[in-house]
């Protein structure tokens, strides 16, 4: 298997983004940041250090480990959620802390895969990140969304926008937040769409 990833963000109008994604198509492996504050640009600092922390280990992450690590790096500093994902063969491992959300699509119809995530974020000190393993096939999505993307859009809406864009998936994740954003922008919103190909 292997991976194809787009994303897009939106911030608030007149505002700094305080979210943030890193794709690294190497491992391969996608992450999605939300800010608690803009002090510090937290989101920024997270994906960076994520970053240098899969360049020095060289490989697959341990998610319960690095969500750790991540979390004492950014003790003392405003906080910040995370949902990542990463894929090994035919095996997607997703790692989530905080309120931001990772779903599989297959076949058409949406599952949220972090339901029970607590709502700690990266930066207190003691964060229980839920990580979870999912077999996935050829033609899969993951999709890693902030909860200004995901809060206004059901399971049936986020199904049938998906649905209607499979042909056009680098567009998926602005067709989302076009629809999640249709009343206006009251917080900033980023999607990674994660495409598997077998």
């Amino acid at each position: 298997m292997n991976l194809k990833a787009y994303a897009a963000s939106v911030p608030q109008p007149g505002r700094q983004n305080e979210d943030a994604f890193f794709i690294d198509r190497l491992y391969p492996l996608v992450a999605v940041f939300d800010g608690q504050g803009n002090a510090e640009n937290v989101a920024k600092k997270a994906a960076r250090q994520l970053e240098r922390l899969c360049r020095e280990n060289g490989s697959k992450p341990d998610w319960t480990k690095t969500a750790k690590l991540l979390d004492s790096y950014l003790l003392g500093v405003n906080k910040s959620t995370m949902v990542a994902a990463s894929l090994t063969e035919d095996m997607v491992s997703v790692c989530c802390v905080g309120d931001s959300r990772a779903y599989l699509v297959r076949n058409g119809q949406v599952t949220i895969l972090t339901e029970k995530a607590n709502k700690q974020k990266l930066g207190s000190g003691s964060v229980q990140p839920l990580v979870k393993q999912i077999t996935v096939k050829d033609r899969d999505l993951v999709l890693l969304m902030t909860d200004g993307a995901f809060t206004p859009l059901s399971l049936y809406l986020l199904s049938k926008i998906t649905v209607k864009n499979l042909l056009n998936l680098p567009e998926l994740p602005h067709e989302l937040l076009k629809q999640s954003t249709k009343a206006g922008i009251w917080d900033d919103a980023t999607v990674v769409c994660m495409c598997i190909r077998g």
